[in-house]
């Protein structure tokens, strides 16, 4: 764009009464962006007075970043002569940046030369949602992958609100826990302008507490999301609000997150500016208090699990002790008399080698007389569930050895045998002899 001091040309009078009434900006310009006219709705959105603005350059309160944008809107206005339509972003002289929607049609009026007639609008607030709306998506994302890579509660937690900080842009993000033996809430990690706000304030969740009137607390009572805004007439002698307000908290929202299904926490988030009030803000927000506790149910059944497999762990261990202890041998058969484990702490008391004896069957180590009645007895143990004996005698590395058999019930199709040698505490008895009888 080219500059020019020629004189503007003066609208007429009528256009410029009609502008007036008009609830938008209306101007006037030059083919080189020069401001002719402005009505007062354009000028307050420029932060100056109509007279200020005359043979200003338009493009002078256009944001450098969008300086591209309109200068393509205006040469392709003159050019064409098509009307056209732009977004882009103004400073005002006093740093606030307003965001604008430009249409602009040719026209001559009473001119000898063109003018491009303008009409600003403000949608400030919507693009204002409109990114915070994209900050909360990507916050969402950012606690999703934290779901991912962490697995403790407060390392969780931290990311959680840092991530709010950094890519939601909050200026205040904090997590609190209640305190189930006090009712206390209880802030457990925060990031971004905190400037000793949790430490001035004491909430608590039981219910008529004047403590419990914070958003937090609130949220936590009703398990819904609580919003409030620095203009709220509720709470307004509130310490909490007195404080936020000291530290710049224009809106905060507390979004409650649970642990099987109870509320035990809220996530909190504090922003400069109002925010919190579209449907889809409140839907990202509900999103991201489900994934954290999804999450926090997931760290649950791990912590759950783990304590069961310690558990596990230990009574293993103890009874792998109790087992060792045992001078006994002990087998585990199943009905048809295989053996599926082996304990023998006097490996020469058994019939074969243990890596022998496993996977092997009574009936193939055991005489036969031997194995029949020791897989009757298993199968009694089986069909009655109840606790079977027998006693019997082995040769073993060439002299008898008697046995006794204690076969319980395992599970549906095993057992476990117990066996002891008793051939020092109870020899066999031998057969009495007959008497001879003398013939007379």
């Amino acid at each position: 764009m080219t500059a020019s001091h020629a004189s503007p040309c003066p609208a007429s009078a009528d256009a410029v009464d009609r502008s007036e009434d008009l609830p938008a900006g209306h101007g006037l310009l030059d083919e080189n962006g020069y401001i002719l006219e402005v009505n007062h709705p354009l000028a307050a959105l420029l932060g100056a007075t109509p007279g200020q603005l005359a043979r200003q350059a338009f493009g002078h309160f256009v944001l450098a970043d969008d300086q591209d944008f309109f200068e393509r809107f205006h040469r392709r206005l003159f050019d064409s002569g098509e009307p056209q339509a732009c977004e882009l972003r103004i400073c005002r002289p006093d740093g606030a940046i307003r965001w604008l929607h430009l249409a602009a049609v040719l026209c001559r009026e009473a001119r000898s030369v063109p003018t491009g007639r303008i009409v600003a609008s403000d949608f400030t607030p919507y693009k204002e949602t409109e990114h915070f709306l994209r900050r909360l998506a990507v916050l969402l994302a950012q606690v999703n992958q934290a779901v991912v890579c962490y697995r403790e509660r407060r390392e969780l937690f931290r990311e959680v609100c840092r991530a709010a900080v950094e890519h939601g842009r909050i200026r205040l993000a904090w997590i609190g826990l209640v305190d189930a033996a006090t009712g206390q809430l209880q802030p457990v990690a925060h990031a971004g302008h905190e400037e000793g706000y949790l430490q001035a304030i004491h909430v608590n969740v039981k219910p008529g507490s004047a403590f419990s009137q914070d958003p937090s607390a609130q949220a936590i009572l009703r398990n819904r999301i609580v919003v409030a805004f620095d203009s709220d007439a509720n709470g307004a002698a509130s310490p909490w609000r007195h404080e936020a307000l000291k530290r710049g908290y224009r809106a905060s929202v507390a979004v409650p997150f649970q642990l099987d299904g109870r509320p035990i926490g809220a996530f909190n988030l504090h922003v400069d500016a109002p925010a919190f009030r579209s449907a889809e803000e409140l839907d990202l927000l509900r999103r991201i208090g489900a994934t954290l506790s999804f999450a926090l149910d997931g760290f649950e059944l791990e912590d759950r699990r783990q304590r069961a497999e310690a558990a596990l762990r230990d009574s293993e261990a103890q009874n792998r002790a109790f087992i060792r202890a045992i001078p006994d041998l002990i087998f585990l058969n199943r009905r048809d008399g295989e053996y599926l484990a082996v304990h023998a702490p006097a490996p020469e008391l058994l019939a074969a080698p243990p890596d022998v004896v496993l996977h092997r069957k009574v009936g193939d180590l055991l005489p036969k007389p031997v194995a029949a009645r020791c897989l009757k007895a298993i199968a009694a143990a089986l069909d009655a569930h109840a606790l079977k004996k027998l006693t019997y005698s082995l040769p073993l590395h060439g002299r008898p050895h008697r046995f006794e058999a204690r076969i319980a019930p395992c599970t549906f199709d095993t057992v476990l045998t117990i066996v002891r040698d008793i051939t020092e505490l109870q020899p066999p008895r031998k057969k009495p002899r007959r008497k001879k009888t003398h013939r007379a």
